[in-house]
């Protein structure tokens, strides 16, 4: 493999693995990290273009036509792939389900806690959500516990 072939595919790897990460900065405690499908399918939606374009931007770099088209084709397989994988939830079950929807409560209960809100209406809004996200979360991973 020549080495900007090499460079992409560790750039891809790493640029996968920061965007998977940065997706948990949203929760509202280390506690409610959880690995989970759909976080994966989404970091494999936002790595795919940037291997598009990073091919398409810098075509001198990337001489091996066919190779180009390897990649340029199993990047639309993983985008449209993830995608189809994310609207339908077909890989999902009841653990993967719960590892998604942790992170998920977990972010609204942080823009509650955050934001800078002064509608009544909006706080006692949040003061429920946060009431019944937490409980929801206490209670997903008591099911977690059990699996």
């Amino acid at each position: 493999m020549k080495p900007a072939y090499r460079s992409l595919a560790l750039q891809t790897i790493v640029s996968g693995i920061i965007m998977y990460l940065v997706m948990f900065v949203m929760i509202d405690r280390l506690s409610s990290f959880y690995n989970n499908l759909n976080m994966l399918y989404m970091t494999l939606m936002m790595v795919s273009p940037m291997v598009v374009l990073m091919i398409v931007a810098m075509r001198d770099m990337f001489p091996s036509k066919r190779l180009n088209t390897l990649l340029l084709l199993g990047s639309a397989v993983a985008f449209f792939g993830s995608f189809a994988l994310i609207r339908t939830q077909a890989t999902i079950g009841d653990t993967a389900f719960l590892r998604s929807m942790i992170p998920h409560h977990s972010g609204a209960i942080l823009m509650c806690e955050q934001a800078k809100l002064s509608d009544p209406e909006i706080l006692q809004l949040c003061k429920s959500i946060i009431a019944g996200q937490a409980s929801e979360i206490d209670q997903m991973k008591s099911i977690l516990d059990r699996k």
